[in-house]
């Protein structure tokens, strides 16, 4: 990966008075900490999670999870996915008066020499959050995050964090941000269209697609969307090796298996949308709805009907599916891309933070806020030579 890549060089290049001044900074930020309210009780290994099923299903069931990826389904799914590369799970739980008003669900990573604490979930969650019912607040959750410094961890990286999550003021003021992208949305409740020169784009490739048969959307979800996803992992499997790209959840198995395994045994959680002309797949998109969130996963294409567009085609009539069925925002999720931003009708911050609890995780921060630059210097390159630099380097 190219956060690997990334401490790498940022252990050579960080000088230590550079490192010692950083981390006398996070000396004193830690001097004076913010209110913190709650008693902290930390849950780790294998069985952390099911320690904590009770208090999070009953947050779940209250309404209070801004979105799918912190539901206790896709938790419990990506857990074997986190054991089988051996990394620990460390769920965070603030109660006060008896009653659950935080938990932070966490697991402990090393990354390049640093031990590192990460949402549990990542890299396969798309937006990162603690788990809040009504009555929890910003002093919950810094109990939550003084009680993960206990934890050995040089630092904690938390990736893809909402401007509108739980945990974002906390994060915003007490750690660093590395990194920051925008996640497009389309609100359904308005009639919004593409622009003239985009809107004649789009008619010409469907137009085409026509040509080669009947175009058709089909949607499924639970046991018979199965073949679909695993056609879409197929699919991206194949464009990531041709391009020279890699994935941390794409030809994982591991990983691989966490989505398989939600479309089986939460069918209100995944959905298929199969686009097809003649018969034949086009394109794929996997989503993870929620409420009335509709979700763009994963999407991928048939190459033989590349130049047909179909990626486009498929999104636009699957907008129109997600308005026809009662959903109110159809979400393309970070990054955005130039498609994205004309098809959006709005778009949400969405940010990496690093927050060092050694000398060391000085490094490992300084390490983070260099990685997308790094994974852009490489996706910069021929295929070729990004086959060649992973190789070299190691990178996965």
């Amino acid at each position: 990966m190219p956060v690997e890549l990334a401490f790498e060089l940022a252990a050579h290049l960080e000088s230590c008075p550079e490192i010692a001044a950083a981390f006398g900074e996070g000396l004193r930020r830690a001097a004076n900490p913010e209110q913190a309210a709650g008693e902290a009780e930390i849950f780790s290994g294998a069985e952390a999670l099911e320690a904590v099923a009770a208090d999070w299903r009953a947050i779940e069931r209250e309404g209070a999870l801004l979105t799918p990826f912190q539901s206790f389904a896709v938790a419990a799914a990506a857990l074997p996915a986190h054991l089988e590369h051996g990394q620990v799970p460390h769920i965070i739980v603030v109660r006060e008066h008896g009653e659950t008003r935080a938990i932070l669900p966490l697991v402990a990573t090393t990354m390049a020499g640093s031990r590192v604490l990460r949402f549990l979930g990542d890299p396969l969650i798309q937006y990162g959050d603690a788990i809040l019912p009504g009555a929890g607040n910003e002093a919950h959750l810094m109990q939550a995050l003084l009680a993960a410094g206990k934890l050995g961890a040089d630092a904690a990286l938390f990736r893809k964090v909402r401007t509108d999550a739980k945990i974002a003021g906390v994060l915003s003021r007490r750690a660093h941000v590395s990194n920051v992208e925008e996640a497009p949305y389309v609100d359904l409740r308005r009639e919004s269209g593409l622009p003239p020169r985009d809107m004649r784009e789009l008619r010409r490739y469907r137009r085409r697609l026509g040509e080669q048969g009947e175009v058709k959307l089909h949607i499924t979800r639970g046991p018979e969307a199965l073949p679909c996803v695993n056609r879409a992992l197929e699919l991206k499997r194949d464009w990531l090796a041709i391009k020279g790209f890699s994935s941390s959840v794409i030809g994982d198995p591991h990983w691989e298996r966490v989505l398989t395994s939600l479309v089986t045994g939460h069918a209100e959680l995944l959905a298929c949308a199969r686009l097809e002309t003649g018969g034949r797949l086009a394109a794929i998109e996997v989503a993870i709805t929620h409420g009335k969130r509709w979700h763009a996963f994963l999407g991928a294409i048939n190459p033989e009907f590349a130049k047909y567009g179909p990626g486009q085609v498929q999104m636009a009539d699957t907008i129109e599916y997600a308005r026809e069925h009662g959903f109110l925002a159809y979400d393309l999720l970070a990054p955005a891309d130039p498609f994205k931003r004309v098809i959006a009708t709005g778009a949400v911050a969405v940010c990496d933070y690093a927050l060092p609890l050694s000398l060391q995780g000085q490094v490992a921060a300084r390490a983070f806020r260099f990685a997308p630059q790094a994974k852009s210097l490489l996706g910069k390159l021929p295929a070729p030579l990004r086959r060649a630099a992973k190789s070299i380097l190691r990178l996965h």
